[in-house]
């Protein structure tokens, strides 16, 4: 029974421990980037986003060590990066679009994802539901667009509701070809 008990203890221990590190982890990383204002963004930043997202708001700004991009954001390994390098995390939001994007202190957008809801739908997703899902109506929808400098990839989901209210959610890629239900 003892050696249960002290069994017991140290597993606790170690549950304890991991926890606690993993939380000291987070801090760490939260700590390495820095909020900033806008009047200490690079011009080149400035320029970029504003004519790449001409109606978004800015509402959060990081400047983020190449070690926190490098840790917490995917990045493309055909883009080297220097120990030197800074990034700037911007958050924007607009009429019915959120939008998350770093940049480079040159104002080369690295990555941006952006979430845009009640969206006109294209026409083949229109087709789709009225195909096959005869008597439902799309009734909300979103698009998320992953925007890299090379590549736009994007996937739509459509919730559709018949006329006794039942709903079902819809998932197609960004050329509307039907995925699956979620």
């Amino acid at each position: 029974m003892k050696l249960l008990k002290c069994t017991l203890a140290a597993v606790l221990f170690v549950l304890f421990a991991g926890t606690t590190s993993l939380h000291a982890q987070e801090q760490t990383t939260i700590l390495e980037a820095t909020r900033i204002n806008k009047e200490q963004l690079p011009k080149e930043v400035i320029d970029a986003y504003k004519k790449k997202f001409p109606s978004a708001n800015l509402k959060q700004i990081m400047k983020l060590p190449t070690s926190v991009y490098k840790k917490d954001w995917q990045i493309d390994e055909q883009n080297p990066m220097s120990p030197n390098d800074d990034y700037y995390y911007l958050s924007m939001t607009g009429k019915t679009v959120d939008i998350e994007a770093v940049y480079d202190r040159n104002g080369n957008l690295v990555r941006a994802n952006e979430t845009a809801t009640n969206m006109r739908l294209p026409a083949s997703i229109n087709k789709y539901i009225g195909d096959n899902y005869q008597g439902w109506r799309p009734v909300k929808d979103k698009v998320k667009r992953i925007i890299e400098p090379q590549e736009i990839s994007s996937r739509w989901e459509v919730k559709i509701a018949s006329a006794n209210k039942a709903t079902k959610r819809l998932l197609f890629d960004g050329q509307g070809n039907y995925l699956g239900e979620k």
